[in-house]
């Protein structure tokens, strides 16, 4: 049982270094990629990266 929470453990770390190196430009490439799909909604996004 100690092993999977090692294991969940060691996953966790390693995402949150993933979102440490490439936050701002995942947050970008997210928010295009929304305003790809929704371009009626290209105005609360801006909103949204505004905050």
């Amino acid at each position: 049982m100690i092993e999977f929470a090692l294991i969940l453990l060691l996953i966790g770390i390693i995402i949150l270094a993933i979102l440490l190196i490439l936050g701002d430009d995942l947050r970008a490439f997210v928010f295009d990629l929304l305003q790809t799909w929704f371009p009626d909604r290209a105005a609360a996004l801006t909103a949204l990266s505004l905050i």
